[in-house]
């Protein structure tokens, strides 16, 4: 069996404060978009160990800290899971900011349940994401919605980006969610309701909290932005904890970067 596992954007992100638990509360919007990593698992054949194969970008994680074996290993928690064939060809880029890890393992846990006709509940589904990861709830649905907490408050809104145009620019260099968080100060300062803001307003109105300290550590980050303005987009941000630059367009823009960078373009479903 293959699952497409989407990656997304934020629209806007806030690091609200640190809580006693040391994650983080955050306020963001989360949209899926049709960039995917193909993932195929099935039942291995011969042998007791699962087998792992992947293609495409490569994860810099280790075997032991790849979220699809995370998933894999609590699931073996509730139900007697066989050994596997994975396959997981990546073309989602790894630490961007785009979720590429947390949509892996949430699409692992879809696949082994409709495998092995398992029959979770939404609930289990859920539950189970949230364990993996903060990002991971929202790749139950993948729907556009409005996260807080650290993950786990997810409010669907309407699809106000659909046929929207984006492109989607990362540069070589990466910077680690943790090292990120570990120089971000917490400011209690909620984004807009993005229903009450018109597109000419998401520049100012959006701000992903982590820029300003990517920008210091990969100075392409606001070359890249800058482009993306200049050729047309409503809005330009960085992505998660980055590394990975968005636009938003309303056209199909012509944009042209240097060998060097990851560039994908496409439009919003």
């Amino acid at each position: 069996m293959i699952a497409f596992c989407p990656a997304k954007i934020n629209l806007g992100l806030q690091i609200l404060e640190k809580r006693p638990d040391n994650y983080h509360n955050i306020d963001s919007y989360f949209i899926p978009v049709p960039l995917f990593d193909l993932l195929e698992i099935k039942r291995k054949d011969k042998g007791d160990a699962d087998e792992f194969v992947s293609s495409g970008f490569v994860s810099t994680t280790t075997i032991a800290d790849n979220l699809v074996f995370k998933a894999i290993s609590l699931i073996r928690n509730y139900f007697p899971i066989p050994p596997l064939q994975i396959h997981l060809h990546k073309q989602i880029p790894v630490q961007a900011g785009l979720g590429g890890g947390s949509s892996d393992a949430v699409g692992t846990i879809k696949l082994i349940d409709a495998l092995l006709e398992l029959k979770m509940s939404k609930e289990m589904l859920w539950n189970l994401a949230l364990q993996l990861g903060s990002d991971c709830p929202f790749f139950v649905d993948a729907l556009p919605a409005r996260v807080g907490g650290r993950g786990e408050i997810i409010n669907t809104v309407s699809n106000f980006l659909k046929e929207k145009f984006l492109v989607i620019i990362k540069p070589f260099q990466s910077v680690k969610t943790q090292t990120a968080f570990q120089n971000i100060e917490p400011i209690n300062r909620p984004l807009h309701q993005i229903a009450n803001i018109s597109f000419n307003d998401f520049q100012s109105l959006l701000p992903n909290h982590f820029e300003a300290f990517v920008a210091i550590e990969i100075p392409d980050i606001l070359l890249i932005k800058k482009k993306l303005i200049e050729s047309g987009a409503f809005m330009a941000s960085l992505t998660g904890s980055g590394s990975a630059v968005y636009g938003l367009f309303h056209f199909q823009p012509k944009i042209q970067f240097n060998q060097g960078y990851f560039v994908w373009k496409g439009k919003i479903q």
